[in-house]
This record gives C-alpha cells, structure tokens and sequence, in this order.
C-alpha cells in the first residue's frame, strides 16, 4: 500500500493523518516545556506500537497505559519508561508484571494496604524494583483513596516494602475532560489539584520524598501543566481526537477518521459500508469529514446512513468519518494506514486492540 492515493484504497480502513498528528505534537509537547511538566502520553487511546514509536521519535518518550498488555506492547517497540496508570491486583498477572519490570522502567498505581504488600511480595521473589503511584480520588469517584491522610500511611508503607520503589501520586479527572463549560471545568479541575497538591505535603511532612504528581488529560492539561507541584500531565485523545473531544479542544486537529464507500444512493440520504463494528458509536454520532451539508442520522452494524439536502454522493464514492469516540475506534481495527498529503505513508498493526488482559 506504500505510496497509493486514498482513492486506491478498500474500504473500510482506519486512516491516521501525520501531518494533523505533527501539528497536535507539537502544540502539546511545546506547551509542556513552556511550562516546565512533562508530558506523558497516554496509549490506551493509540493501542498501536508503530504510533507509539512514531511519538517517540517527536519527543514524546514517557508513556502511560491502562492494561498490562498494553505495557508489554510498549516495551516491545522500544519504549523504556511505562507507567500502567491502573491497579493491578490479579496473581496471575504478578509474574507477567515482575518480567516486564526487568525490561523497562515500570510505575503502577495502588490504593490499598493489600496491593503493596501483594505487589513487594511478587517483586522481591523476582528480583526487580517497581515504581509506584497512589491513585488519589480527586472527583471522578472510581479507583484511588481519598485525599489527605489516608494517601501517607500507604506512601511510608511503600517506602519500607521491598521490592518496591515511592514514586508520588496520581490524580486523574477524567470526569471532567468532557465537560463544555471551560469555567466551571477550571474551577473543578484546580479544586481537585489543590486537593492533590495538599495530599503531596502531607506525605512530604511525614519524611517521604514525593518525586511525581501526575494528572489531567486532553480536555484539563491547560489547568494542569504549570500548577505549582505537578509534575506531568498524561493526555492521549489529542494525538488523534475525535468530534466530541474536537467540540471542547477544538486547538487539536482530527487525525483519525475511518475510510468507507457509498454503496447505496436515494434522494435524501445515502448508506456507507461501515458501521458500528468499524466507528465506535458510544459517545455520539460521527460526522463527515469535510461535507457540512451531510449528517450521521443512523449506525447499524455494517452500515452508516448519512442524510442531508442536495447531496451529490454517488455510489463508489469515498467518505472519510470522524467518530465521536477514538479510543473505542481504534479498538474495532487491527491495522491503520498512516497517510501524509493524501498518499499512505506506514501500514502499522495495533497490537492492544481487542484485548483486555
């Protein structure tokens, strides 16, 4: 496929624009070293470790990831600082993890007493040193403790476990990322860090070294990167986006969209030969991409309907969609095409996509 026109290409295909990739890059790796944090990409948006090296290549060295096999992933095509910002509690996974931990430098996150000692007892038996975070809950009411005191009885229990090396502390607000009013977003977003921040003192007041305070995503790193005591920040969406994401960041461009055909034409509307299984549907409808006139009205399995006044579609004609969702999308395909200025630069497999171990 190397070098073909998009207009050579079977349908459907999930596509990867380089050029609109480069440019959210970097306006997202140059505003981290405006303002002094690092950025760490998040890879359960990507799933795909040709995208990951393509990143690191640009300077994105660090990532981040929500799936030990997304790790391994990592790992496999080079990249040497991976953090799996999620617990992992299963024994069977323990061996796994203790092996991926002689490759890279690895960092998971705990949120209870049982998990540290789990986690020192596996690492030590193995010989390797772990890093890890305490996932502090600043909002979103999923995983992590609650800020302030609880977070220093396990930072102490985790400096003295063998095996194990403190890290510092994460706090995501995932809640929040899609969240359209931007003042009330800010105003949560800095509450919960300053929750995050004061929790560092604690830890830092009890005699434990506190390294990294990591948090936010593509819809809060603005709120996030600069304020005083974190560290990094650990967005992924912005690399490829999507229209809802779009709507509330619309300074990142849209790198992915998925390449379908016409295959049927009436008056009003026509049908495309790609549906749910290739665009994920749960955060929306998508759209099409560069005809305003012509909207998503329906996702059926292997079929979008697209309706609209006058449109000139005719069957064989191409359409590239932009889903509303891009993490999911990229977990519906096996392989995307890299293009730059409309011609296939790089074929990459995604090796994460489908699973969940």
């Amino acid at each position: 496929m190397i070098g073909l026109p998009l207009t050579a290409l079977d349908s459907p295909q999930l596509l990867l624009d380089l050029d609109v990739i480069d440019a959210n890059l970097k306006r997202m790796f140059g505003a981290g070293k405006e303002r002094g944090v690092n950025v760490r990409t998040h890879f359960k948006s990507l799933k795909c470790g040709g995208l990951a090296r393509y990143i690191h290549e640009r300077g994105g060295a660090t990532f981040l990831c929500a799936k030990l096999n997304e790790a391994e992933v990592l790992a496999g095509v080079g990249i040497r600082d991976i953090l799996i910002a999620n617990q992992i509690v299963s024994p069977i996974k323990m061996q796994r993890l203790a092996e991926l931990a002689k490759r890279v430098k690895l960092t998971v996150c705990v949120d209870t007493e049982a998990n540290i000692d789990q986690l020192s007892k596996a690492m030590s038996a193995a010989g390797v040193t772990l890093g890890v975070l305490i996932e502090v809950d600043v909002g979103m009411a999923r995983c992590g403790v609650l800020p302030g005191e609880a977070a220093v009885g396990l930072a102490q229990r985790i400096a003295r476990s063998p095996g194990l090396r403190f890290e510092g502390l994460q706090g995501y607000d995932g809640h929040l990322q899609l969240m359209a009013d931007m003042g009330e977003k800010r105003t949560k977003c800095l509450q919960g860090m300053e929750q995050l921040i004061g929790t560092r003192r604690l830890i830092e007041k009890a005699g434990v070294a506190v390294n990294t305070v990591t948090g936010a995503g593509t819809g809060t790193w603005e709120f996030v990167a600069g304020f005083p005591g974190v560290t990094e920040i650990q967005p992924g969406s912005f690399v490829l986006m999507d229209c809802a994401y779009h709507a509330v960041r619309p300074e990142f461009g849209c790198s992915l969209s998925i390449l379908a055909m016409v295959m049927s034409v009436s008056p009003k509307w026509y049908v495309l030969d790609a549906g749910s299984k290739a665009i994920s549907k749960d955060f929306g409808m998508p759209m099409i991409k560069g005809h305003a006139g012509e909207t998503v009205t329906r996702l059926s399995e292997e079929h979008t309907k697209v309706e609209g006044e006058g449109m000139l579609a005719k069957v064989g004609d191409l359409r590239e969609v932009i889903p509303a969702h891009c993490c999911a999308t990229m977990n519906l395909h096996r392989q995307c095409i890299a293009v730059r200025a409309g011609k296939v630069e790089a074929v990459w497999p995604i090796e994460a996509s489908g699973r969940y171990d």
